[in-house]
């Protein structure tokens, strides 16, 4: 077809030519026509109507890919421990250097840790390996290329997914190479401890600890468990090839209020080559006093049960569902949660006014709001029967607590009231209203405070579907229930809002992130983002002292306190350019997962890729030479198509050009201008 209409644009070119040089329809002879004339108009004409079809030209260009070795070195502290840090960075460099492999791989270095990275160092000092992370990451971030993992490892895993489990597709090839001493020793040790974080004082609370033994003979040892100088438990553990593992339950008094540090320790075999995986620290934060709160409602609803599994998630809490017709007595309780108010609720809402207590209401499927309105002056809900349809919005900006650990993002729509609520007071909004795609910047959560209580409003029904989602999304209740005892706490304490606020731990593993979090607000209680916050850690024992600063995060400030000795410390927070100042306390207790090896694994590796597949430190020719013959590991050509249209050619305009001016030059050179 194309072909067609360059025959057509031609045959145009020609009469155009001819007709305005007179040769057709003009029987007039004239000796100065000159043919060349014709030809240049011709030319001229052709070219302008070629433009008018928008010819396309083909192009192919051809790309040489290479394949992706992706180097993963472990870059964790068991690594030291089995002192094979020395043998993988010498390997780690030829591998990097080798120009077989620099010519034939784009090579590119991560480091394995709990998360996979880019490696910028390698230092080996991660506290948790998650193998499993660096075989199934790498797939994920690379799934179009054709790769080989190389990595670089001792096989012990500390967190994750059990990585003999793993999935290695048909575009990876999969290179482990193991560092350390492989034998195994006899070795007896604690290999996991649970115990409950908190206890009330003079409760009992159980200590659960699984020991297990690695050798050939029958043995007996002592397990007992110290605070300080003091023994609270003592037994003897039998073992075998047989009876290799034994559980001790305990149940200990909590005796003192606060944090109570304890140690247990498993009696070491006589020629045991690691003895620091025979204790295990751990502590537990003894409280004196419970949080009592109360549910008023007259319907049943599953919210209720998400209300209070939630609540009570943390055993610091006791929740108590009550209806009105049981006339409970609100001053036993910190907090009273009114679950969709009617007019039945006048006589609570009465008491809770006249003991000042702290409320949190929640709108539901028989919410009076004619009522709600006639008792509450801090805010009113337009009086309609229709209900909006509508999810979450966090506010970024909230400073009551921080919300930055929360993601509500595609959560499911809830019932709330269609009417628009109107604040008489100064308020927080917690989360407000989305309907579709709009913003509605309608409260849909809200706290504020009125004279000396504080007060939280959740205009929502159906908020149990937000509980189920959560553990949809990330296995666990923690996105719900973490946000609602957030708002238990602050509204059952009494203490008055301060302009610094600190949220931490009264204790904390050696091995795990230690954050610190600060709200600093200004003499308005408004978030302040330019606040200069330094925290001076004294250590209790050696008098060492570590000053930190804090670093602005959204709303809120945070602190890293990883890497500090094991002791207790007392600290003090300091705002330099406002001289607020805060003082604490806390613990960390020493304990450190990667250096309860004695030697490094193989058999997970062995089970993942076969013997054959597994290699060992020094063996780094061997590897290359599979990478280099392995035939999915070759450089791949790929055809790339463009295609360039003719109105794009900028020379061709300047022959049209050239042409025009051409017949230009000899028409007036003829004297036929």
């Amino acid at each position: 077809m194309t072909v067609l209409w360059i025959i057509l644009a031609a045959t145009v070119a020609v009469f155009l030519a001819l007709f305005q040089y007179g040769y057709i329809f003009n029987n007039k002879k004239n000796s100065k026509r000159k043919p060349w004339f014709a030809f240049l108009r011709f030319l001229t004409v052709f070219t302008i109507l070629i433009l008018f079809l928008d010819l396309k030209f083909e192009k192919t260009t051809y790309q040489t890919i290479k394949p992706l070795l992706i180097l993963e070195v472990d870059n964790t502290s068991s690594i030291s421990y089995l002192n094979a840090q020395d043998d993988l960075k010498i390997d780690y460099k030829s591998f990097v250097n080798h120009p077989g492999l620099k010519s034939n791989f784009e090579i590119q270095s991560y480091s394995l840790t709990s998360e996979f990275k880019p490696l910028d160092s390698i230092h080996h000092n991660g506290s948790d390996t998650d193998i499993y992370q660096g075989i199934a990451s790498p797939q994920k971030l690379f799934k179009d290329r054709n790769k080989a993992i190389v990595l670089l490892t001792d096989g012990n895993q500390t967190s994750g997914n059990s990585y003999p489990y793993a999935q290695i597709d048909a575009k990876t090839a999969f290179y482990p190479i193991i560092y350390g001493d492989t034998t195994q020793y006899p070795d007896l040790k604690i290999t996991q401890l649970n115990v409950n974080r908190y206890s009330y004082l003079n409760n009992e609370f159980p200590v659960e600890i699984f020991t297990s033994y690695r050798g050939s003979g029958n043995i007996v040892r002592t397990f007992k468990i110290l605070s300080g100088n003091k023994t609270l438990h003592q037994e003897n553990l039998r073992f075998s090839k047989e009876n290799p593992s034994q559980v001790v339950t305990v149940n200990l008094t909590s005796n003192k209020v606060g944090t109570q540090s304890m140690r247990a320790v498993l009696s070491p075999l006589e020629d045991e080559k690691n003895t620091s995986n025979n204790y295990r620290n751990f502590a537990i934060e003894v409280i004196d006093q419970q949080t009592k709160v109360l549910i008023l409602s007259d319907v049943m609803h599953p919210d209720l049960a998400a209300l209070k599994k939630a609540i009570t998630s943390n055993q610091q809490r006791d929740v108590d569902i009550k209806s009105t017709s049981d006339n409970p007595d609100l001053n036993e309780y910190n907090l009273v949660v009114f679950y969709s108010p009617g007019y039945a609720f006048a006589k609570a809402f009465n008491q809770s006014k006249l003991l000042n207590k702290n409320t949190w209401t929640i709108t539901g499927p028989s919410t009076d709001y004619r009522f709600l309105n006639s008792q509450i002056q801090a805010y009113q809900i337009e009086d309609d029967e229709d209900y909006d349809e509508v999810q979450p919005i966090l506010n970024d900006s909230y400073t009551t607590f921080n919300l930055d650990e929360y993601n509500y993002d595609d959560y499911p729509p809830v019932q709330v009231p269609f009417g628009a609520v109107t604040m008489n007071v100064s308020s927080d909004v917690i989360m407000s209203k989305l309907i579709g795609d709009v913003d509605t910047e309608q409260p849909l959560w809200f706290t504020y405070e009125q004279y000396d209580s504080r007060h939280a409003v959740l205009l929502a029904e159906g908020f149990w579907r937000w509980r189920a989602q959560s553990f949809l999304t990330s296995k666990d209740f923690r996105n719900w229930d973490d946000l609602v005892g957030s708002q238990v706490q602050f509204l059952a304490s009494h203490k008055k809002r301060n302009r610094l606020e600190l949220d931490y731990d009264t204790f904390y593993y050696q091995n795990r992130k230690i954050i610190m979090n600060a709200q600093y607000l200004d003499k308005n209680y408004q978030f302040e983002d330019n606040g200069i916050i330094n925290i001076t850690l004294i250590h209790k024992g050696n008098k060492q002292r570590v000053v930190r600063p804090f670093i602005l995060n959204t709303n809120s400030y945070s602190v890293d306190l990883g890497g500090l000795d094991a002791g207790d410390y007392s600290f003090t927070v300091k705002v330099e350019n406002d001289q607020l100042v805060k003082n604490g306390s806390l613990s960390i207790l020493e304990f450190d997962v990667e250096q309860q090896f004695i030697s490094a694994q193989d058999k997970g590796m062995q089970q993942l890729v076969g013997k054959e597949g597994v290699y060992y430190q020094g063996e780094v020719e061997q590897v290359v030479g599979q990478l280099l013959e392995n035939p999915l590991l070759k450089p791949i050509e790929r055809a790339s198509v463009s295609y360039a249209s003719l109105i794009d050619w900028e020379y061709l305009l300047a022959l049209i050009l050239f042409l025009l001016g051409l017949e230009w030059f000899l028409r007036k050179y003829s004297g036929l201008i």
